[in-house]
Protein backbone atom coordinates (compact mmCIF):
# COMPACT_ATOMS: atom_id res chain seq x y z
CA UNK A 1 0.00 0.00 0.00
CA UNK A 2 1.22 3.19 -0.90
CA UNK A 3 1.29 5.82 1.65
CA UNK A 4 1.03 10.11 1.99
CA UNK A 5 4.29 11.04 2.26
CA UNK A 6 5.23 12.63 6.27
CA UNK A 7 4.17 16.13 5.35
CA UNK A 8 0.44 15.30 4.19
CA UNK A 9 0.18 13.42 7.44
CA UNK A 10 1.56 16.34 10.02
CA UNK A 11 -0.51 18.48 7.89
CA UNK A 12 -3.91 16.81 8.54
CA UNK A 13 -2.72 16.44 12.13
CA UNK A 14 -2.11 20.46 12.49
CA UNK A 15 -5.33 20.91 11.34
CA UNK A 16 -6.52 19.51 15.54
CA UNK A 17 -5.31 22.77 17.07
CA UNK A 18 -6.90 25.21 14.61
CA UNK A 19 -10.24 23.28 14.91
CA UNK A 20 -10.08 22.75 19.16
CA UNK A 21 -9.22 26.93 19.52
CA UNK A 22 -13.08 27.58 19.44
CA UNK A 23 -15.68 25.76 21.62
CA UNK A 24 -18.46 26.13 19.04
CA UNK A 25 -19.11 22.29 17.56
CA UNK A 26 -19.38 23.42 13.84
CA UNK A 27 -15.66 25.44 14.05
CA UNK A 28 -14.47 21.95 15.72
CA UNK A 29 -15.36 20.59 12.42
CA UNK A 30 -13.97 22.55 10.09
CA UNK A 31 -16.86 24.55 9.50
CA UNK A 32 -17.22 28.49 9.61
CA UNK A 33 -20.69 29.71 8.02
CA UNK A 34 -22.56 28.96 10.75
CA UNK A 35 -25.35 26.09 11.19
CA UNK A 36 -27.97 27.30 8.60
CA UNK A 37 -25.46 26.84 5.72
CA UNK A 38 -24.04 23.78 7.74
CA UNK A 39 -26.99 21.96 7.13
CA UNK A 40 -27.66 23.00 4.05
CA UNK A 41 -24.20 21.94 2.66
CA UNK A 42 -24.37 18.66 4.60
CA UNK A 43 -27.15 17.10 4.92
CA UNK A 44 -27.46 15.98 1.03
CA UNK A 45 -25.07 13.11 2.26
CA UNK A 46 -27.74 11.67 3.73
CA UNK A 47 -29.37 10.75 0.36
CA UNK A 48 -26.61 7.76 0.54
CA UNK A 49 -28.40 6.11 3.50
CA UNK A 50 -30.91 4.07 1.81
CA UNK A 51 -31.78 2.14 4.79
CA UNK A 52 -30.50 1.50 8.85
CA UNK A 53 -27.28 0.96 9.53
CA UNK A 54 -23.56 1.90 11.10
CA UNK A 55 -22.22 4.69 9.64
CA UNK A 56 -18.40 5.46 9.87
CA UNK A 57 -17.13 8.78 9.65
CA UNK A 58 -13.13 8.75 8.68
CA UNK A 59 -11.85 11.90 9.74
CA UNK A 60 -14.65 12.22 11.65
CA UNK A 61 -13.43 15.92 13.71
CA UNK A 62 -15.69 16.43 16.97
CA UNK A 63 -18.33 13.55 15.48
CA UNK A 64 -21.15 16.38 14.65
CA UNK A 65 -21.56 15.04 10.90
CA UNK A 66 -21.62 11.76 12.02
CA UNK A 67 -24.35 12.69 15.10
CA UNK A 68 -26.35 15.29 12.47
CA UNK A 69 -26.50 12.05 10.39
CA UNK A 70 -28.61 10.11 13.00
CA UNK A 71 -30.85 13.32 12.97
CA UNK A 72 -30.68 14.05 9.38
CA UNK A 73 -31.32 10.01 8.57
CA UNK A 74 -34.06 9.26 11.23
CA UNK A 75 -35.99 11.71 9.33
CA UNK A 76 -36.36 10.07 6.59
CA UNK A 77 -37.21 6.91 8.46
CA UNK A 78 -33.59 5.27 8.64
CA UNK A 79 -31.85 4.12 12.07
CA UNK A 80 -28.05 5.26 12.03
CA UNK A 81 -25.62 3.83 14.74
CA UNK A 82 -22.80 6.97 14.63
CA UNK A 83 -18.85 5.44 14.37
CA UNK A 84 -16.04 7.73 13.53
CA UNK A 85 -12.19 7.75 13.91
CA UNK A 86 -9.89 10.76 13.21
CA UNK A 87 -5.90 11.57 13.73
CA UNK A 88 -6.56 13.89 16.58
CA UNK A 89 -6.97 12.66 19.60
CA UNK A 90 -8.16 15.56 21.42
CA UNK A 91 -10.76 15.97 18.80
CA UNK A 92 -11.94 12.67 19.72
CA UNK A 93 -11.90 13.20 22.55
CA UNK A 94 -15.00 15.70 22.41
CA UNK A 95 -16.55 13.14 20.01
CA UNK A 96 -17.20 10.71 22.73
CA UNK A 97 -18.11 13.59 25.17
CA UNK A 98 -20.76 14.73 22.61
CA UNK A 99 -22.11 11.18 21.58
CA UNK A 100 -21.48 9.60 25.24
CA UNK A 101 -24.14 6.47 24.42
CA UNK A 102 -21.43 5.72 21.46
CA UNK A 103 -18.61 6.85 22.68
CA UNK A 104 -17.00 3.02 22.15
CA UNK A 105 -17.85 4.00 18.46
CA UNK A 106 -14.70 6.86 18.42
CA UNK A 107 -11.25 6.16 17.91
CA UNK A 108 -8.18 7.81 17.31
CA UNK A 109 -6.36 6.26 13.96
CA UNK A 110 -4.42 6.96 11.35
CA UNK A 111 -6.48 5.77 8.42
CA UNK A 112 -4.02 5.27 6.02
CA UNK A 113 -2.30 2.46 8.53
CA UNK A 114 -5.48 1.74 10.01
CA UNK A 115 -6.94 -2.28 9.53
CA UNK A 116 -10.03 -2.67 11.28
CA UNK A 117 -11.06 -6.09 11.98
CA UNK A 118 -15.20 -5.23 11.22
CA UNK A 119 -16.66 -3.36 8.07
CA UNK A 120 -19.81 -1.02 8.15
CA UNK A 121 -22.61 -0.10 5.84
CA UNK A 122 -22.02 3.05 5.19
CA UNK A 123 -18.44 4.47 5.04
CA UNK A 124 -18.05 8.09 4.41
CA UNK A 125 -14.97 10.15 3.56
CA UNK A 126 -13.56 13.48 2.10
CA UNK A 127 -10.74 13.09 -0.59
CA UNK A 128 -9.39 15.80 1.39
CA UNK A 129 -7.91 12.67 3.41
CA UNK A 130 -5.46 11.68 0.54
CA UNK A 131 -3.01 13.46 -1.86
CA UNK A 132 -5.08 13.92 -4.85
CA UNK A 133 -2.22 11.10 -6.78
CA UNK A 134 -3.18 8.88 -3.97
CA UNK A 135 -7.25 9.17 -4.28
CA UNK A 136 -7.32 5.64 -6.01
CA UNK A 137 -5.58 4.32 -3.75
CA UNK A 138 -7.72 6.04 -0.80
CA UNK A 139 -11.07 4.97 -2.31
CA UNK A 140 -9.77 1.18 -2.80
CA UNK A 141 -8.62 1.14 0.79
CA UNK A 142 -12.39 2.41 2.18
CA UNK A 143 -13.91 0.21 -0.22
CA UNK A 144 -12.81 -2.38 2.03
CA UNK A 145 -14.53 -1.59 4.88
CA UNK A 146 -17.64 -1.61 3.30
CA UNK A 147 -19.97 -4.65 4.33
CA UNK A 148 -21.56 -6.47 1.34
CA UNK A 149 -23.99 -4.27 -0.36
CA UNK A 150 -23.32 -1.37 1.90
CA UNK A 151 -22.48 2.02 0.69
CA UNK A 152 -18.87 3.97 0.00
CA UNK A 153 -20.06 7.25 0.54
CA UNK A 154 -16.80 10.24 -0.93
CA UNK A 155 -17.01 14.17 -0.17
CA UNK A 156 -15.20 17.04 -1.87
CA UNK A 157 -15.94 20.39 -0.04
CA UNK A 158 -15.22 23.57 -1.83
CA UNK A 159 -15.18 27.65 -0.04
CA UNK A 160 -17.65 30.50 -1.26
CA UNK A 161 -15.83 32.72 0.81
CA UNK A 162 -12.81 31.72 -1.14
CA UNK A 163 -14.54 31.32 -4.56
CA UNK A 164 -13.07 27.47 -4.27
CA UNK A 165 -15.64 24.77 -6.03
CA UNK A 166 -15.46 21.33 -4.98
CA UNK A 167 -13.80 18.26 -6.98
CA UNK A 168 -16.67 16.04 -8.26
CA UNK A 169 -15.99 12.94 -6.36
CA UNK A 170 -18.30 10.92 -8.58
CA UNK A 171 -16.17 11.90 -11.61
CA UNK A 172 -13.15 10.37 -9.43
CA UNK A 173 -14.63 7.56 -8.55
CA UNK A 174 -15.71 6.64 -12.25
CA UNK A 175 -11.76 7.68 -13.26
CA UNK A 176 -11.27 5.13 -10.63
CA UNK A 177 -13.11 2.09 -12.02
CA UNK A 178 -15.51 2.58 -9.66
CA UNK A 179 -19.42 3.03 -11.22
CA UNK A 180 -21.38 5.77 -9.05
CA UNK A 181 -24.73 4.63 -8.08
CA UNK A 182 -25.71 8.15 -6.54
CA UNK A 183 -24.65 11.78 -6.18
CA UNK A 184 -25.53 14.95 -4.20
CA UNK A 185 -24.96 18.42 -3.59
CA UNK A 186 -25.23 21.47 -1.10
CA UNK A 187 -25.21 24.75 -0.76
CA UNK A 188 -25.55 27.72 -3.47
CA UNK A 189 -23.59 27.32 -5.75
CA UNK A 190 -22.75 24.35 -4.45
CA UNK A 191 -19.97 24.19 -2.00
CA UNK A 192 -20.03 20.48 -1.23
CA UNK A 193 -20.64 17.37 -3.25
CA UNK A 194 -20.72 13.56 -2.46
CA UNK A 195 -21.49 10.81 -4.77
CA UNK A 196 -21.25 7.27 -3.32
CA UNK A 197 -21.05 3.13 -4.93
CA UNK A 198 -21.88 0.01 -3.60
CA UNK A 199 -19.47 -2.44 -2.39
CA UNK A 200 -20.71 -5.58 -4.43
CA UNK A 201 -21.64 -3.80 -7.61
CA UNK A 202 -20.05 -5.32 -10.44
CA UNK A 203 -18.75 -3.13 -12.57
CA UNK A 204 -16.32 -1.84 -9.11
CA UNK A 205 -13.09 -3.65 -10.61
CA UNK A 206 -10.68 -5.66 -8.47
CA UNK A 207 -11.33 -9.15 -6.94
CA UNK A 208 -11.76 -7.84 -3.86
CA UNK A 209 -14.38 -5.35 -5.10
CA UNK A 210 -11.83 -2.18 -4.69
CA UNK A 211 -10.98 0.27 -7.11
CA UNK A 212 -8.65 -0.14 -9.47
CA UNK A 213 -7.20 3.06 -11.58
CA UNK A 214 -7.87 3.12 -14.83
CA UNK A 215 -4.95 3.80 -17.24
Amino acid sequence: MILPDEEFIEEARSLEAAYLQSDDPIVQSGFSGGRDRWVAERSPIVEAIDGDGDFLDVGCANGLLAADVVVWAEQRGHTIAPHGVDIGDGLIEVARRNLAEHAANFAVVDAWRWEPERQWRYVYSLLDLAPADLWCEWIEKLLGWVESSGRLIIGSYGSRSREIEPVDPGEVLARCGVEVVGRSSGGQPPVSRFAWAVRNNPRIHGSSGGARART
